[in-house]
């Protein structure tokens, strides 16, 4: 099934995410300056391409094939004559795909072509990311990428959803509040991505490949091949010199005339030193470079506000730490304990949910009251054995509610079960004559109370 594309807001985050991956490949070239004309220039064709694509309103035109042509021709100009001699491949590549997408959005009019838009844009911004010239300040545009894939697949599904409820409602309009329902699927998925994200440990191929002794990029990672890993092995020299190659190609690489393309000398999150340098490398817009600095004071202030908490911190985990030294056989035994009441605790949940406790009760409950008679006299003697027959039917899934009198749990005990009618029946009746008449339960009226346990405990046997 491909249903037709008609919804706006789709097609904006189809641009959005677009005009992104554009802007991260255009972002390996941040030196040359040329950085904002170019991102301006694909983010208009972007625009004017998927404009037509929208204004057909989910039917594919003549006049969206025209355009689509159009494109195609001058893309295919603009690939040999610019990025082929520019860029060469697999850059040139990527361009290209860029191009065909465009030619794409005049004819995208179906639910198969947004997502196929999606992926192409998925690609280049894989592309960009893994080049050694990606470092952690084009973050800028992947982390509103994800936010924009995100928007664009979430308003695509409310809005047919809602599309679908027209229909069934024969044409009326439905309740509005779609933004609202879009802004907040989104802002949920992002915001439990990234607690995944922050939770669960993250590396980078870069990272794989230089410990098990593949080519990488090690220059990039921070770390001399003799640090650790594959690169302790004397003998190792494929991958020590990849380890120079790479940095040889992260400082002058071809067409980036600035060394090392901002790339931390550390793993994580970068020093407020290594922000400030990422912020005045050239060509790096006004507004981005803004926000480093930005950031990099944030960060440093809250380095010099964290640091006395960081060191009690630290002063409390070493005591907690000597204190288990000195204390290993407590510590060990507490923990046991603690698992076993948390095992108890399980066993007595995994027992609570099987009935396990109520269904021993009910055998012994038969072989005192139905076996041996053992009951009390009187009303305490007919309060036991209504007691009894409820714990008959809460084996059955039938508890009595709090709240329910005797006839309503008559009436819930004999809904789905009219063999017993006669036995409940004649049981409540006793009991409710007992506990509620002016005359007490007498030896016949028990002994009737008893067979008709027994029979009821036969028959739900």
């Amino acid at each position: 099934m491909n249903p037709p594309l008609t919804y706006f807001s789709a097609y904006l985050g189809l641009f959005a995410a677009l005009s992104l991956g554009v802007a991260c490949n255009a972002f390996l070239d941040i030196g040359y300056g040329s950085f904002s004309t170019e991102v301006i220039l694909w983010a208009a064709v972007f625009a004017w391409t998927l404009r037509v694509g929208w204004k057909q309103q989910g039917s594919p035109q003549e006049s969206g094939q025209q355009q689509q042509k159009i494109v195609l021709i001058l893309g295919f100009v603009a690939t040999v004559l610019v990025f082929m001699p520019l860029w060469g491949l697999p850059r040139a590549g990527i361009y290209l795909l860029a191009v065909l997408q465009a030619a794409q959005n005049c004819v995208t009019t179906s639910r198969r072509q947004l997502h196929l838009g999606l992926l192409v844009s998925a690609v280049m911004v894989m592309f960009a990311a893994s080049h050694y010239r990606a470092d952690w300040t084009m973050l800028f545009y992947l982390a509103p990428y994800v936010a924009a894939v995100v928007f664009t697949l979430v308003s695509e599904q409310i809005n047919r959803r809602a599309e679908d409820l027209r229909q069934v409602s024969l044409g009326q309009p439905t309740a509005g509040g779609q933004g609202m329902a879009i802004a907040a699927a989104t802002t949920t998925i992002l915001l439990l991505a990234t607690s995944f994200y922050l939770l669960t440990p993250q590396v980078t191929w870069p990272q794989l490949f230089w410990r098990y002794g593949q080519l990488s990029n090690i220059g990039l990672l921070g770390e001399s091949p003799g640090s650790g890993g594959a690169g302790q092995s004397g003998g190792d020299g494929a991958s020590g010199g990849a380890g120079s190659d790479g940095a040889a190609a992260g400082q002058n690489g071809p067409g980036d005339g600035q060394p090392g393309a901002g790339n931390p000398s550390t793993r994580g999150w970068p020093t407020p030193g290594e922000m400030r340098a990422a912020a005045d490398r050239p060509g790096m817009p006004h507004w981005q470079s803004t926000t480093i600095k930005q950031l990099a004071n944030l960060s440093e202030s809250l380095q010099q506000s964290l640091a006395p908490v960081m060191e009690n911190l630290e002063a409390l985990w070493n005591a907690i730490k000597e204190w288990l030294q000195k204390h290993r056989t407590a510590a060990w035994l507490s923990l046991f304990a603690l698992l076993l009441l948390i095992l108890l605790g399980v066993i007595a949940l995994l027992l609570r949910e099987v009935k396990v406790v109520t269904w021993l009760r009910t055998r012994y409950d038969y072989l005192r009251l139905g076996l041996l008679a053992q009951h009390a006299s009187g009303s305490a003697g007919a309060r036991q054995y209504y007691q009894a027959m409820e714990r008959l039917f809460v084996i059955q899934d039938t508890p009595r509610p709090p709240a329910a009198n005797t006839r309503e749990y008559l009436a819930a005990m004999t809904q789905f079960r009219p063999h017993l009618e006669a036995e409940t029946s004649a049981l409540t009746r006793l009991f409710e004559t007992a506990r509620y008449g002016r005359a007490t339960a007498d030896a016949n009226d028990l002994k009737q109370m008893r067979r008709l346990y027994r029979q009821l405990f036969d028959k739900l046997g």
